[in-house]
């Protein structure tokens, strides 16, 4: 079986104060945040790198990028398919996605959420908690700064 070549793009995130590392061959594979460093060289080569920077800026609202999540077990790719669904700025909790996948189990869904690879076009940022934030894989101060980002605008 022959294999891609993967190729990434940084972007500056300003609003989050920090990098974004976008991996991809034919499908968008993840995403990742870094945090601390400075001067990396920004490339935007990927659609995915463009639509981010352009999110980034206030300029974009939805993603036209495909990712891919063939790879994740079933149960998470439920989750996050629907996840995909949440418009922007919409914000619902980890019960309600569970009821809209036809479970109970908002701890699982949690977890789920958890092993998202791809952050922000997979929107797990707009699911929190009954009582609170909820958690993030890149860190709350990250998800609350997304969550900020989208009701400003």
């Amino acid at each position: 079986m022959l294999k891609m070549a993967v190729s990434r793009d940084i972007i500056y995130a300003q609003p989050l104060d920090c990098y974004v590392e976008i991996v991809y061959d034919t499908k968008l594979r993840s995403i990742r945040f870094i945090k601390g460093v400075e001067g990396l060289k920004e490339v935007k080569i990927s659609r995915a790198g463009v639509e981010l920077d352009q999110y980034f800026k206030g300029e974009r609202t939805e993603f036209t990028c495909k990712a891919d999540i063939s790879e994740l077990p079933p149960f998470t790719r439920r989750v996050l398919s629907e996840t995909g669904k949440i418009k922007y700025s919409e914000i619902i909790t980890y019960s309600e996605l569970a009821k809209r996948i036809g479970s109970r189990g908002y701890r699982a869904v949690g977890r789920a959420l958890a092993s998202n690879p791809i952050p922000i076009i997979i929107p797990c940022h707009r699911v929190v908690g009954k009582s609170g934030t909820g958690g993030f894989s890149a860190g709350v101060d990250i998800k609350t700064r997304l969550l900020e980002l989208e009701q400003n605008m």
